[in-house]
């Protein structure tokens, strides 16, 4: 199943040019490894599926405003392994020191709470991915102009920390996805699911995510506004002014950093939700 659910993704996201030759073999890899470590790892999927579609939705109108936008409607090996690299490695963990998965029960004497944590930790990492997506590849669209969210000033559509409306809500709206999808694969899978807490929990996740994640941009990301109204993150023109953030981490690094903090948010704060 992992094999043919991997190869599948993979091959589609090459046709679809939403994958780059090297970025639709860095898929396999890590689609065929989550799925066959558990069930949850079709959250991996629920993320692909969703994050692409939103991805590729307006693109047109997207790379008008920011020039990142055409690299990020086409991911490579690195884009690839931000996203999953963390989760993988969590579920993995799982499998060596608690084994299949269970259900999610900090109270009960007869499951192991790293298992929880673990699982916690997992749909923390999902959600904080699904969230960001959304929040970046819908809030572009926003009506209005974003304000950076260290100072409060309007900054144009795309400006790395930069936060709308529309960015907040579909980042909750993130979360909420990959919240429902974890509590249809633990019902599927036959476990005891606390519905109200499992969804809960992923929209806490995936709002706390993109924050952490939109501070990260605003800070350690530089930003470059140029001649031609777009907003730039790497290699800018002559003329271009940067108007936030340092350059310190790339895109591919500032998403990886906040998938790895709300993880371990996740990972601390489970309990908190399913007592």
């Amino acid at each position: 199943l992992a094999f043919a659910i991997a190869t599948l993704m993979a091959y589609r996201g090459y046709k679809r040019k939403s994958l780059t030759t090297n970025g639709a073999v860095a898929a396999w890899i890590v689609g065929f490894s989550s799925i066959t470590l558990g069930m949850r790892g079709f959250l991996l999927l629920l993320f692909y599926i969703v994050g692409t579609k939103a991805t590729k939705y307006k693109s047109t109108i997207k790379k008008q405003l920011d020039i990142s936008a055409e690299d990020s409607s086409c991911r490579g090996p690195s884009q690839v392994f931000a996203c999953s690299i963390v989760g993988i490695v969590l579920q993995l963990i799982h499998y060596v020191y608690c084994g299949d998965e269970r259900s999610i029960d900090f109270i009960s004497n007869d499951y192991s709470q790293l298992a929880s944590s673990l699982a916690c930790a997992i749909i923390a990492h999902h959600a904080t991915n699904l969230a960001d997506t959304l929040s970046s590849a819908l809030g572009i669209l926003s009506t209005s102009a974003p304000i950076l969210n260290t100072n409060g000033q309007k900054v144009p559509r795309g400006t790395n920390g930069g936060i709308s409306k529309t960015g907040l809500i579909c980042s909750i709206l993130g979360g909420f996805i990959i919240g429902v999808g974890a509590f249809l694969i633990d019902t599927m899978n036959g476990f005891e699911v606390q519905s109200v807490p499992i969804i809960l929990f992923g929209i806490v996740c995936g709002a706390l995510g993109s924050i952490i994640d939109s501070i990260l941009g605003a800070t350690l990301q530089i930003t470059y506004f140029d001649e031609d109204k777009k907003v730039v993150s790497d290699s800018p023109k002559n003329n271009a002014v940067r108007i936030a953030g340092m350059d310190v981490l790339s895109n591919t690094q500032v998403n990886l950093v906040s998938v790895l903090i709300t993880s371990a948010l996740g990972f601390i704060g489970g309990p908190l939700f399913f007592r």
